[in-house]
């Protein structure tokens, strides 16, 4: 069985108003989104319900109840997990706790809280642990207890502790769950192989008889306890291995470590990374080997110490060992709940497996809950790197086709007030690959809206008419498409568009050109374009001075347009006699040279450049905002 959905009401950041129901897949499930969204709450309240294995105990406390905003704290908690897909060997065992709902049996296990005022002060909190739906079913206890306990892994956890030898190791209790060793545990019969109960027998035996061993018992004997022992009760010593009371202690002696690096003949000190690479293997052994516990792993921050190429192995086994066994396949399918801030590890994932968490709601990417189609998580899975998986934990997102967007827009919006940092707004670029895509990725079918904006922000690509004879023979300019025609190319741009999502297409051509087109920063355009190219023999500043002059006589020629200006400002950018990405680079740092204030800075640039920067960097959106735009955008086409 697996833990299909888990239920928290008046547990921390979700209230009794807005209770939280996260339906969990039966292999990887992965919670992603920004800090104090509520994932940690999530991870936490199946430990509470379930209990977990190892030396980690949790108990409720008055802070573990929600605060409302008013500072009133809830009375009353409710976190109930539900189990599914129960073997007929489960449901054998565990029906007394079931609930059989139109001939399906589910096992809800519950954990109900109470908050009472101590008479002398303070606050007691009184728990029960129920099956049933509602909590009104049997007390959780004895095999069923046992049988749930989650395995969790704490962030930041210490894995070469864990690994190491002493008594009630977590090593130590992994290796005597594991039903390989249970032969071990007893003495092997004539003619079988050697189990490790006669290995360790026959060591001690060796090492009674062991000449230097002996000896130092008889002077520790001799010498000092005789003469320390009462007639009727004589002190004797004996040197050993002190393996010879139990399996258990012959257990908590060993250690799981990772050999040396080729070249080493000694055993040396691992790395933290690599030593937390080996603790969740050997807990993941266990979890698909043990017959008698729920395979059910919590874990919270994976990636601590693990750089980016290990991240993408690791999510690669995670993945392999969360499917369903095949055929003949001597294990059980491990199901996970894991939270990561690692880009890396998302982008390594399934889209299916992601869950975003952000304030303290949750939005599966699951097919049939976004607006993608089922080409676009093939599309996603080969295109969606850790740069573009930032899209997860962001606050407010610009997702954009192009490498001068991406190195241009921080600077803007900084030299707008408003930087992009400071606001937790992340830059994806989808480089012309389904700008669309990307968005879908946080549109819902059921129309709930995300509390992140999101800006696209595509080319308008429709060449100037300055543009004929630069461009290739047959494409259309601005003069050869009908009103009509520019209008539906418009709505073709923002088709994309619902929910958080709004588009903000170029009103010319691209970006380059459109800054290039207005009369205050064409000059500055020019310049980052002369600079790109860096003629020999000059200074920046003579380089400027040239291009300010030569703008100006363009400007002064029969016949001139701002059109025509800018199109020879883009020309080099077209014909790609510079890169696009020099010259952005350049007139980044021309922006962060220039003495306006926010205000006067905002004047000079395009408008929907204006709209997205203030849209990203805004409040989350609300419907009724949406709803209130629209009606203004009706009002204004009428």
């Amino acid at each position: 069985m697996y833990v299909s959905e888990i239920h928290i009401r008046g547990f921390r950041c979700f209230s009794a108003d807005s209770p939280l129901t996260l339906k969990l897949r039966p292999g990887l499930n992965i919670l992603a989104g920004p800090n104090d969204a509520g994932k940690t709450a999530i991870i936490d309240a199946p430990r509470h319900v379930l209990w977990t294995r190892g030396d980690d105990f949790v108990r409720l406390d008055p802070g573990d109840f929600h605060v409302s905003a008013g500072g009133e704290r809830a009375t009353e908690m409710l976190i109930r997990c539900s189990f599914e897909g129960l073997e007929p060997d489960e449901e054998a065992r565990f029906l007394e706790w079931c609930t059989n709902e139109n001939g399906v049996l589910r096992l809800y296990v519950c954990l109900r809280a109470s908050l009472r005022k101590q008479p002398g002060g303070g606050f007691a909190v009184a728990t029960q642990y129920r099956a049933g739906r509602d909590a009104d079913g049997l007390p959780l206890e004895g095999e069923l207890r046992e049988y749930l306990k989650a395995t969790y892994l704490k962030p930041l956890r210490d894995a070469e502790r864990e690994l190491r030898s002493g008594r009630r190791s977590r090593l130590s209790r992994i290796l005597g769950a594991l039903p390989v060793m249970a032969s071990q545990s007893k003495a092997s019969a004539t003619g079988e192989t050697a189990t490790l109960v006669d290995v360790m027998k026959r060591t001690d035996d060796d090492i009674d008889d062991n000449d230097g061993v002996t000896k130092v018992e008889e002077a520790v004997n001799s010498t000092f306890l005789d003469k320390l022992s009462f007639a009727n009760d004589q002190l004797t010593a004996t040197l050993g291995l002190g393996a010879k009371g139990s399996f258990e202690q012959l257990l908590e002696r060993m250690e799981l470590y990772l050999d040396p690096p080729a070249g080493h003949t000694e055993r040396v000190a691992r790395g933290l990374g690599y030593n937390n690479l080996l603790f969740m293997a050997a807990e993941l052994l266990l979890l698909e080997s043990h017959p008698e516990q729920v395979p059910f792993l919590l874990i919270e921050e994976p990636e601590a110490h693990l750089h980016p190429q290990h991240q993408t192995l690791f999510m690669q086994l995670l993945e392999e060992h969360t499917v369903p066994p095949k055929a003949g396949e001597a294990r059980k399918q491990v199901q996970i709940l894991l939270t990561t801030h690692s880009p890396q590890l998302a982008a390594g994932a399934h889209l299916e497996n992601v869950t975003l968490v952000v304030n303290q709601s949750t939005f599966s990417l699951d097919k049939g809950q976004t607006k993608l189609e089922d080409d676009d998580y093939t599309f996603l899975r080969r295109f969606l790197d850790a740069t573009k998986a930032n899209l997860f934990f962001a606050r407010g997102l610009l997702i954009i086709e192009g490498d001068a967007e991406n190195l241009l827009l921080p600077t803007v919006a900084r030299k707008l007030g408003r930087p992009l940092g400071k606001h937790g707004v992340s830059i994806v670029n989808v480089g012309h690959r389904g700008l669309f895509r990307y968005s879908r990725i946080l549109q819902r079918l059921d129309d709930r809206i995300l509390p992140i904006p999101i800006a696209l922000m595509p080319d308008r690509d429709i060449p100037p008419n300055a543009a004929k004879g630069m461009i290739r023979t047959g494409r259309r300019t601005e003069s050869d498409y009908s009103a009509a025609e520019l209008a539906d190319h418009m709505v073709t741009l923002k088709s994309d568009e619902g929910g958080c999502v709004k588009a903000f297409p170029s009103e010319q051509w691209t970006l380059e050109y459109d800054l290039a087109r207005t009369v205050e920063l064409a000059v500055m355009v020019h310049q980052a374009v002369m600079l790109a190219k860096r003629p020999a023999g000059k200074t920046s500043e003579q380089i400027k001075d040239d291009a300010a002059k030569q703008i100006a006589t363009w400007r002064g020629e029969a016949g001139s347009t701002d059109e025509a200006v800018a199109m020879r400002i883009y020309e080099p950018m077209l014909k790609k006699s510079v890169s696009k990405a020099q010259v952005a680079e350049q007139m980044a740092k021309l922006i962060d040279e220039l003495p306006d204030d926010a205000v006067t800075f905002r004047r000079k640039l395009p408008n929907y450049l204006v709209k997205a920067v203030d849209y990203v960097t805004s409040a989350a959106p609300h419907p009724e905002d949406s709803a209130a735009e629209a009606g203004e955008a009706a009002e204004a086409e009428s």
